[in-house]
């Protein structure tokens, strides 16, 4: 899809006339080095929250079909149990956090009028953005998925806290250029990849990246905290 965008986005806007230069320049051209690690990573993050989804149906199938308790009964140990959970939410970050990268690489080898002019990876921190980002989403998900074990229920809470609850509160608390919303969980995240065709002029957030990677951080060892509690404390057998 960032590919197709991409070719659609260049062949556009591929005259020299002054007009398609400066409606480039004004958009940034999220599809050439370096901009294009931001793009591809923003991108990503809009198919990321399907993989979120599919997530929640792994873990809630196994409630359902009981696998989670033959684990347990053949001898693994909570921990174990954990770490294999673990292993899974790590398997969908890193995939598609390579597939975000070579996206990005591809797609400005393509399209960059004249790599020898610019740095490829500059702005390359947008996909460590990214994994972050992907991080936050899946343990969200994992959160909902043990707490409501009901596939079709937790995926509603799910979709409609990533596209309901979280707007709105975001949009409550940023009025008039507040800056509180962008500590909410999923936002300390997603707002370290702003939209790419988005002018900088219009951007409104002042919050440091640092201030926001520190939060996810916090808000992501809580989440960790209180899955770890549950599966520790949770009668697997039944």
């Amino acid at each position: 899809m960032f590919l197709l965008a991409g070719d659609r986005f260049m062949h556009q806007f591929q005259g020299k006339t002054m007009e398609a230069e400066a409606i480039k320049r004004f958009m940034n051209s999220p599809f050439v080095f370096p901009n294009v690690w931001r793009g591809a990573a923003w991108f990503g993050g809009l198919f990321f929250i399907i993989i979120g989804m599919l997530f929640i149906m792994l873990i809630t199938n196994e409630v359902q079909y009981r696998t989670h308790r033959q684990n347990i009964i053949d001898g693994w140990s909570r921990m174990n149990f954990i770490a294999a959970k673990a292993s899974l939410l790590l398997f969908f970050v890193l995939t598609t956090t390579v597939m975000v990268f070579l996206t990005g690489l591809v797609c400005g080898f393509l399209y960059t009028p004249d790599l020898g002019s610019v740095s490829v990876f500059e702005n390359f921190y947008y996909v460590g953005y990214y994994a972050l980002m992907a991080t936050m989403y899946l343990t969200v998900a994992f959160l909902i998925a043990i707490l409501i074990r009901r596939t079709g229920l937790a995926v509603i809470v799910y979709f409609a806290y990533v596209f309901i609850i979280d707007n709105l509160l975001w949009l409550a608390l940023t009025f008039r250029k507040g800056q509180a919303g962008y500590f909410l969980p999923l936002e300390s995240s997603d707002s370290l990849i702003p939209n790419p065709f988005k002018p900088a002029l219009l951007e409104t957030r002042t919050v440091s990246d640092l201030s926001l990677i520190f939060t996810a951080l916090c808000y992501g060892a809580a989440m960790v905290y209180l899955i770890i509690r549950y599966y520790k404390n949770a009668d697997l057998k039944s």
